[in-house]
């Protein structure tokens, strides 16, 4: 079978990317098993490092990947990417983690950024090799990301680790495109067909065989109890587990931070502070359960002789496990003619629910441990914001009651957020509306719109005593000094100015209840290493993504500074003696301007795009009415539209590309303005709206920030490829890099200032995108030789002879590719 180069290019790219995408996804739903939450959106950012390693790689060795070997090269890159990939899951398979064990996440860390960077080593060649090309190929890359999140959703419920192995066979197929490619044109070097083969064969095999008898089995996979595990399922969202029922009652975890109890039909559920509102209304309905989990809150509340309840639940595979195996268990729970299962979100249903309730209970499936260690920090939570708790105080009728449920040390913050929700719902004097009780690590505030009569504290007050409840607030007993100013003034921070909590009320642009890191005292926090691991989970997992991500950035940008004479002096070396080339002088040791503005403008956009997406999409996640699929389509949407506005940069002369290049970043500032002042409201007021109007704004939103950010990286590459074709694969380096550690950056900046703050952050890199555009090829000054001699020195100390040289080509030049048109 013979493929034109062209083609295998592309193909192979598109299924490069599709395999990144999907391996990313697939290892952040393992590490979020294993290690939890904050090293799985750290995981999210190691495709960014493996890239920006792979393209610094590239521009250090640019024989690493060049004609006549460049798709021999990049089947190998390709196939080795699956390996890799094999290797990291099987790691991970067959070694629990160390418990604190820093250089065990070091290892399991370097392990999986390996496929990333032979991958991005290869996407870098490949974008060298076919500049000119670029705005079609970029719209392969992203619509091959695109499937390839399109590809996790169906693969994760097989589980995270065979949708690991579905990467693998992905990285593979790449490999056999690229092999194609290299019999398509004579003299060009051909891959190793039995390499290629041998990774597709041992991809496909592995995976099938853990299809006919499973192998692969995750160790140290953060559960409970691990020997009493007697379900196990993964869905697109978490791994779910179900310990062996004792005493009538089975735990259902989810990733190990959430844990809900399942009782079966003939155990009746033991009373907790969360069913203090049912003491004042017995069975006056209808109620609403917000996160229905294993249904003990719909069992008490049909205790207490309900006859409407609606139970919202997110989570498909929580619903799948009470209806599938354990539904005679549970006595088919949520098929009861009283019970009104809803999918979706809570408060986006409760908006837009035509009844008002009289009972409304938001329980918390957050395991104490999870709480206590910061491992919850970087979870939003829409539900416990001022915004979100008023929403759910307006659905309720006059005597009607919410009733949230916290660990113990989140009740003070729970307390100041109720009562600014209160206030701002027009309540006079917050504590007249509140009471709340304790028990087992958890404590149940109750919230009224009007305020508690003596006869509804004291029928509360029996009610705890009853169960041997500890009261921890009321009207006129608020407990602590703290908790009787946190209801009396409106700023939190003036109530208790020397916590060492963060009592401030969360919001719709903060909505990290469980972050509690003051601002004032989070220079000490990271000065603290052992407090920081101990109890600070999230926060050390950003910093050490930050760390890392800065350093390799730091250095890869040094690079066209610090590498020139040593490449120099160990190409003459590995020449041994040439005498023209110890007669060369030493190239200058700084890069010029014209390269210099070309680093700083990649560096702008990757940080830029990175800050985007994590506001941005946050928020149409939100908007997208699609339980456990709004990711995959959101992914979609978003690199779909950034792939079509780098092909409409198609027609764009090299001549005219730096000044479309400052108008469409000028855009983005305004755009990522505008979004910042606007973005929240809208996402709040769009809760009311049906699934289309809110898919409707989420098209909108997304489409224009895709097609205008989506631009900036092709028109990037025309500027450079026109000038200097070997700085290439260091810009691209340097977008990947600076996007990683904005990625960090951009968490600690939403979770200490809010969304409306990171894009203001992304405004201020588009700023600086617009002002270090690359020169236009007309009347640009050439690049000074810093750039070239890296790849003069690589090819020389692989035996090739350099680029350029040898051809007649400018090192690192687009090399033929007969079947491409030409862009200009």
């Amino acid at each position: 079978m013979r493929v034109s180069q062209r083609s295998g290019l592309f193909s192979g790219v598109a299924a490069l990317a599709c395999a990144t995408v999907l391996l990313e996804i697939s290892l952040a739903r393992i590490h979020a098993a294993m290690f939890g939450e904050p090293h799985a959106f750290v995981t999210l950012a190691l495709s960014l490092v493996g890239a920006g390693v792979g393209g610094a790689l590239l521009y250090l060795a640019p024989s690493l990947a060049c004609p006549p070997a460049l798709f021999a090269r990049m089947a190998a890159l390709s196939s080795l990417s699956s390996g890799a990939t094999l290797a990291a899951v099987i790691l991970l398979a067959q070694r629990g983690p160390a418990p604190g064990s820093l250089p065990w996440l070091a290892l399991v860390y370097a392990a999986c950024t390996v496929p990333f960077a032979l991958a991005g080593l290869a996407l870098a060649a490949a974008i060298r090799h076919a500049a000119a090309e670029m705005p079609r190929l970029y719209l392969l890359d992203l619509v091959g990301g695109a499937l390839g999140g399109l590809a996790a959703a169906a693969a994760l419920r097989a589980g995270a680790p065979r949708a690991a192995l579905a990467a693998a066979i992905f990285f593979a197929v790449a490999g056999v495109f690229f092999y194609l490619a290299s019999r398509g044109r004579e003299g060009e070097q051909r891959a190793q067909g039995g390499l290629v083969a041998t990774f597709v064969l041992g991809s496909f095999v592995l995976l099938a065989g853990d299809f006919g008898a499973p192998w692969l089995k995750l160790a140290g996979l953060r559960r409970a109890s691990p020997d009493r595990t007697e379900h196990e399922a993964w869905s697109e969202r978490s791994l779910i587990t179900v310990d062996r029922p004792r005493a009538g009652t089975a735990m259902v975890r989810i990733d190990s931070v959430a844990a809900s109890p399942m009782l079966d039909a003939k155990t009746p559920p033991p009373p907790q502070p969360e069913d203090m509102a049912y003491a004042l209304h017995r069975d006056q309905g209808p109620a609403l359960v917000v996160g229905a989990g294993g249904g003990r809150d719909l069992r008490a509340a049909l205790k207490a002789g309900q006859k409407d309840v609606y139970a919202v639940e997110s989570d498909r595979g929580v619903v799948e496990v009470m209806r599938g195996r354990y539904a005679e268990f549970n006595g088919h729970l949520l098929d009861k003619p009283e019970v009104h299962l809803v999918m979706g979100d809570g408060r986006s249903f409760a908006r837009r629910a035509p009844l008002l309730f009289r009972n409304i209970v938001i329980p918390s499936a957050d395991t104490a441990e999870a709480s206590s260690t910061g491992a919850l920090a970087l979870s939003e939570s829409r539900l416990a914001t001022v915004e979100g708790i008023g929403d759910f105080l307006a659905r309720l009728l006059p005597e009607g009651t919410l009733v949230v449920s916290r660990a113990d040390g989140d009740f003070d913050r729970l307390l100041a957020l109720t009562a600014a929700a209160l206030r701002r719902a027009g309540a006079a004097e917050p504590k007249d509306h509140l009471f709340a009780c304790s028990a087992a690590q958890r404590t149940a505030l109750l919230a009224r719109r009007t305020p508690l009569a003596r006869a509804d504290i004291e029928a509360l007050r029996r009610h705890c005593r009853r169960h041997k409840f500890s009261e921890a607030f009321a009207p006129d007993r608020p407990q602590t000094p703290v908790r009787d100013r946190l209801v009396a003034v409106a700023d939190a921070r003036a109530a208790a100015p020397d916590a060492r909590t963060d009592l401030s009320p969360p919001t719709d642009d903060r909505p990290f209840f469980s972050y509690a890191v003051p601002a004032r005292r989070l220079p000490a926090v990271l000065g603290d290493w052992k407090a920081l691991r101990a109890e600070h989970t999230a926060v050390f997992a950003l910093s050490a993504l930050l760390a890392v991500a800065s350093g390799l950035f730091a250095l890869a940008a040094l690079l066209p500074a610090l590498l020139p004479a040593l490449a120099t002096r160990a190409g003459r070396l590995l020449r041994r003696g040439d005498a023209a080339a110890a007669a060369a002088p030493p190239p200058r040791g700084r890069a010029g301007g014209g390269a210099r503005r070309a680093l700083a403008f990649f560096a702008a956009i990757g940080a830029g795009f990175a800050l985007v997406e994590l506001a941005v999409f946050r928020h149409a996640l939100l908007l997208l009415d699609l339980p456990s699929h709004e990711l995959p389509a959101a992914l979609v949407i978003l690199l779909v539209s950034a792939g079509l506005g780098g092909l409409l940069t198609a027609r764009v002369a090299p001549s005219a590309a730096a000044g479309v290049s400052a108008r469409v970043a000028e855009a983005l500032v305004v755009a990522a303005a505008l979004a910042a002042v606007g973005l929240v409201p809208l996402a709040r007021w769009s809760l009311g709206l049906g699934s289309f109007p809110r898919a409707v704004l989420a098209l909108a939103l997304l489409v224009p920030f895709g097609l205008l950010a989506g631009s900036l990286a092709p028109l990037g590459v025309k500027l450079v490829s026109a000038v200097s074709p070997a700085l290439l694969p260091l810009c691209w380096a340097l977008g990947a890099l600076a996007g990683a550690a904005a990625m960090a950056l951009g968490a600690l900046c939403a979770m200490n200032l809010g969304y409306s703050a990171l894009l203001f952050g992304a405004g201020l890199a588009y700023l600086l995108a617009a002002a270090t555009v690359p020169p236009a090829v007309a009347g640009a000054p050439a690049l000074d030789d810093a750039e070239r001699a890296p790849a003069r020195a690589g090819a020389a100390a692989a035996g090739d002879p350099p680029p350029g040289e040898a051809t007649g080509q400018v090192a690192g030049a687009q090399p033929e590719v007969p079947e491409a048109a030409p862009v200009a």
